[in-house]
């Protein structure tokens, strides 16, 4: 199997559609939001189109309402490369979630680490009043807190949590299990990356992502959902409710996202197991099918 990383609008999907079809492959989705119904061209879900094309799995599995976490991700991928490996197929993994890719590959034993639903409910509420909880964590186990977000609230009360219920989670969150692949990662040259950010933003909106929003405004859904964190919705929505125009909207959108492209760099880098290819100066289907075949021969 073959796994596609790399940063937010760096050409991942479609490397991954060129590899399917080139090597017989299906699609296995690694990105937390493409989970969500009803959230498909504010997180950039591949079209109708490209799904009928391959076989695409982990996308449109999940409600905005629901709370859709790692651990059910790491379950339904795993059931998904596996019914790919019975019938003799191609497993493609693709996205810029890194947790779920980790997850998925590595095998983190997401088992051994507690939950306590009325804990995380109370840190939620600390920190939507302004408490420093990455500072927190950092005092009861710096090598979690190392590998969070200060921003990133929710993994910050997920981390902080787990290690209020049964000590340092770094020390329980073991690989178990890993699963090899060849795994690629997508370097372009920051400028190109951006330029290209930028034109994403800009084209969500010819497409309808206001609509989108709209819909997901009229169910009146809780803000705090881990659905209503996909980058863009909650400017969309503030324009949609008159408190911004829809200018602003879009900066504000391209200014997060270039942010995270920034933050999933900094994870994937930490992978001493990718392979780094820069999509605009090489062929990069010529790239990762001379890998496959490099990993295919170490098998026979």
């Amino acid at each position: 199997m073959v796994a596609i990383v790399g940063p937010t609008a760096s050409g991942k999907s479609a490397l991954a559609l060129d590899i399917a079809e080139t090597h017989d492959g299906e699609i296995v989705s690694a990105d937390s939001r493409q989970v969500y119904r009803g959230l498909s061209i504010g997180t950039a879900k591949p079209t109708a189109q490209e799904r009928a094309r391959v076989p695409h799995h982990l996308i449109d599995v999940a409600d905005a309402v629901e709370r859709y976490d790692v651990s059910r991700y790491q379950r339904e991928a795993r059931a998904a490369l596996a019914d790919i490996a019975r019938r003799g197929r191609l497993a493609v993994v693709v996205g810029g979630t890194g947790l779920y890719v980790r997850a998925l590959l590595d095998g983190l034993d997401l088992d051994a680490v507690p939950t306590d639903p009325d804990l995380r409910a109370s840190l939620e509420a600390e920190a939507a009043a302004g408490a420093d909880l990455h500072a927190r964590l950092a005092a009861i186990d710096p090598e979690a807190a190392a590998n969070v977000d200060a921003r990133n609230v929710r993994r910050v009360i997920r981390y902080l949590e787990a290690s209020l219920l049964g000590g340092a989670v770094s020390a329980r969150w073991r690989r178990r299990d890993a699963i090899p692949s060849t795994k690629i990662g997508l370097d372009p040259p920051r400028p190109w990356l951006l330029e290209r950010i930028e034109r994403r933003a800009r084209a969500m909106v010819e497409q309808g992502v206001l609509d989108e929003a709209r819909g997901l405004l009229a169910r009146a859904i809780d803000p705090r959902l881990p659905s209503m964190s996909a980058h863009g919705y909650v400017h969309w929505m503030a324009h949609l409710r008159g408190e911004i125009d829809l200018e602003r909207a879009i900066q504000l959108t391209i200014r997060d996202t270039r942010a995270y492209s920034r933050r999933q760099m900094t994870w994937f880098r930490r992978d001493p197991g990718v392979r780094w290819c820069d999509p605009t100066s090489i062929n990069s289907v010529a790239f990762v099918s001379a890998l496959l075949g490099e990993a295919a021969s170490l098998t026979t």
